[in-house]
């Protein structure tokens, strides 16, 4: 059994001294001299925006998600037995309301002048 465990290691110490690495190459830079108003030139101003669809999909989940919260409390609130028609409704008017938002957010969005934000 040890003699087994012991295999291994020194098979690994006979491969390791046995490989041979490629010889080292070494990387040389020349800085060209430039004019100094080539860093103007460089300077380079990137804006991004979202897709008008991932705006409204996401304000309309975000919508949906806070009222479904609502819809939760509104059944705990009532305890009239009806839990899943105010968990649905509250759900349901805040995909549109959240639908509703994030279209007018897109639209703000899409002259490329931001919205207020708040």
């Amino acid at each position: 059994m040890s003699r087994t465990l012991l295999i291994a290691p020194f098979a690994a110490l006979f491969l390791a001294g046995a490989a041979s690495a490629a010889p080292l190459q070494t990387l040389t830079l020349r800085e060209q001299p430039q004019p100094k108003n080539q860093l103007a030139a460089e300077v380079v101003e990137v804006v991004g925006h979202r897709a008008p669809a991932a705006i409204i999909a996401q304000d309309a989940l975000y919508g949906g998600l806070a009222g479904l919260a609502i819809g939760g409390g509104v059944a705990l609130i009532s305890q009239d037995g009806n839990w899943g028609r105010d968990l649905a409704v509250g759900a349901g008017v805040g995909l549109l309301i959240g639908g509703i938002f994030g279209a007018v957010d897109a639209a703000s969005l899409a002259d490329g002048r931001p919205a207020i934000r708040f």
